[in-house]
């Protein structure tokens, strides 16, 4: 975990626990902790409200707000963060109704049953709604194998769920939810539930507008059996990024959905074109063939900060199969302004998957710092620390860089950090794309 990584997860967590803060110092705190019933019902009421300030921020970090983003740097990481905070936001949320019942467990059975099934209080049964689709809804998130439009769509419905869980919050009125928790309960609720529901509206209604440029397919080539090559032109102003960004696409053809998907771009800096390499991996991404010129693509971005971390250091470029798109728009830009010696492996399983080695050789030849490394499994078996100390020498002195499939950036990076290379000197994508 790099240092932004990390401070945007102390920043999470010490929101997350302004309601202990609250609770403990100016609420009941340690004087509801004098008993078996009272610590149960403490903990009960106290998971709720972290599940709670966690499922906000949820939406927050899904806002793709520029700040929020350099919080964790890079979007990429906030989405991964995201995720993690989603599964533990269900936790805490679990957590606060089992813990409410303990008390009456095992004298009154039936007490505890009214506030685990639906049909007692409405102010209960909002809970209890909220709760069900909740799990429903990361049970999606974590095992299915829907389509992606279909999940993105079903996921909207969490902001149907946060609805829930504010309506349950503000209509219970028994000593779960007042003020006794602590002073300003109902204004620290407010302030949450204000959060969450503007964030949501945010991404669902306002930011897709705002923040969309039209462009037009001027060309699809098919690179290989597997890979496309698509090339875009603005319709009116384009986008400004950086080489090794990533961006959504939204296209607009008869056989595709209009779902927004992450693409790295393979293009150099600010080029008028943007160009994408795109591999079928999954169910989108094997339908991008049906593309043709002329299709209108809407664009948000550019997101990411992969190509933002400078040093003085040697570079060093690891990319394995489809993980090459945003190291090309980066040797273009090297090709032009490099200076340091950067050397840029290419793993793949055959020759015939090198797609765009000859732009790559031809940076080589424009610029003698830049070293192209061709790596075929079939014949030299995976990429790994000894074959890449082989080829450059030390490594500790060396910035990495790495973008590929999950396996290939996982076992590169537990090597490189084994070897001694520090994490700060490690840089990677965390996006899967399909």
């Amino acid at each position: 975990m790099n240092k932004k990584s990390l401070f945007g997860w102390i920043v999470i967590a010490l929101l997350s626990l302004i309601p202990v803060g609250l609770w403990y110092f100016q609420g009941t705190g340690s004087y509801s902790l004098s008993n078996y019933n009272d610590i149960t019902y403490s903990i009960g009421r106290i998971a709720g409200l972290i599940g709670m300030t966690m499922f906000a921020l949820t939406f927050v970090l899904s806002t793709r707000l520029k700040f929020v983003d350099r919080i964790f740097g890079g979007l990429d990481k906030s989405y991964v963060a995201h995720g993690i905070l989603g599964g533990t936001a269900l936790i805490m949320i679990m957590a606060h109704p089992i813990f409410l019942v303990l008390k009456f467990i095992p004298d009154n059975i039936k007490l505890a049953a009214s506030y685990l099934i639906p049909g007692g209080a409405l102010s209960v049964d909002f809970g209890i709604i909220a709760l069900v689709i909740m799990i429903f809804l990361i049970y999606l998130t974590l095992y299915s194998k829907i389509r992606y439009h279909r999940w993105k769509f079903t996921h909207e419905f969490l902001g149907l769920v946060f609805v829930f869980a504010v309506l349950h919050i503000f209509l219970v009125r028994n000593t779960v939810a007042i003020d006794d928790i602590f002073p300003g309960y109902y204004v620290y609720a407010s302030l949450v539930s204000m959060v969450g529901l503007i964030s949501f509206a945010y991404s669902l209604l306002v930011r897709k507008e705002s923040k969309e440029k039209e462009y037009r397919i001027s060309s699809v080539k098919q690179l290989n059996n597997e890979v496309h090559e698509i090339i875009m032109v603005p319709v009116k102003e384009g986008i400004s990024y950086r080489a090794g960004q990533f961006v959504f696409l939204s296209f607009r053809n008869e056989k595709l959905s209009e779902e927004p998907h992450p693409f790295s771009i393979a293009s150099k800096s600010n080029d008028r074109e943007i160009k994408v390499i795109v591999k079928a991996l999954g169910d989108f991404t094997s339908q991008l063939a049906h593309l043709k010129a002329g299709n209108r693509v809407f664009i948000e971005g550019p997101y990411g900060m992969f190509n933002e971390k400078y040093s003085n250091k040697e570079q060093v470029w690891l990319a394995g199969g489809i993980g090459i798109t945003p190291f090309m728009g980066m040797a273009e830009d090297f090709a032009q302004h490099g200076k340091n010696k950067t050397h840029l492996f290419y793993s793949v399983r055959g020759h015939e998957h090198l797609v765009g080695i000859n732009e790559l050789r031809e940076v080589e030849s424009k610029n003698n710092n830049f070293n192209v490394i061709p790596w075929i499994t079939h014949t030299k078996g995976h990429l790994g620390i000894k074959e890449i100390r082989g080829a450059i020498g030390e490594l500790n002195d060396k910035e990495f860089y790495l973008c590929g499939p999950s396996a290939f950036k996982d076992s590169l990076v537990n090597a490189l950090l084994e070897a001694g290379v520090s994490k700060k000197q490690v840089h990677m994508e965390e996006f899967q794309f399909k």
